[in-house]
């Protein structure tokens, strides 16, 4: 049998990830969503940065600048791997999110979530805020998908070594 191709691979991933979605609640839904967009963004950033263990540190722990998804979406913004627009529609999601992870009645009927839905980049004009929601969101969740792909082949850091140095 031949070896499936790195976009291959990730089509049925993000499939097998999409199967696991069936059946949820709106608030399995958003922590679901959440969880692929800080799963990919973790992935591009690790494309980026250089291959050492020590890079681990950045993302375990309790005080490590990209152990949230608000410390990864503000670096992959700083570092040029996302674009304003996608760093907007992943703080909304993030923002969403910790509604319905704090919130016990939390819905889209929520004050707060119907504040946030009201505004862009979720409102459309023509969705519930259920939909534009999901529909923002699940719409970033390929783009970033892929991208670690291209940040690896072409952006990804080298360790500097004394001779390279200043």
């Amino acid at each position: 049998m031949e070896e499936l191709s790195d976009i291959d691979k990730k089509n049925l991933e993000f499939f097998e990830q999409m199967e696991h979605s069936k059946g949820e609640s709106d608030r399995g839904l958003v922590l679901f969503s959440a969880a692929q967009i800080d799963h990919y963004l973790t992935r591009v950033l690790r494309a980026f940065l250089i291959d050492d263990i020590s890079v681990d540190d950045m993302f375990n722990g309790p005080f490590a600048p990209f152990s949230t998804l608000s410390g990864k979406t503000t670096a992959a913004f700083g570092m040029g791997l996302i674009s304003r627009e996608e760093a907007k529609r992943i703080d909304a999601v993030r923002k969403i999110r910790n509604i319905f992870a704090h919130e016990i009645k939390a819905s889209f009927d929520h004050e707060a979530v119907k504040k946030l839905c009201a505004k862009a980049p979720i409102y459309n004009g023509h969705l519930s805020d259920r939909d534009a929601f999901l529909h923002m969101a699940l719409n970033i969740i390929p783009h970033l998908m892929y991208r670690d792909i291209h940040v690896s082949a072409e952006w990804k850091r080298q360790e500097m070594t004394e001779g390279k140095a200043g």
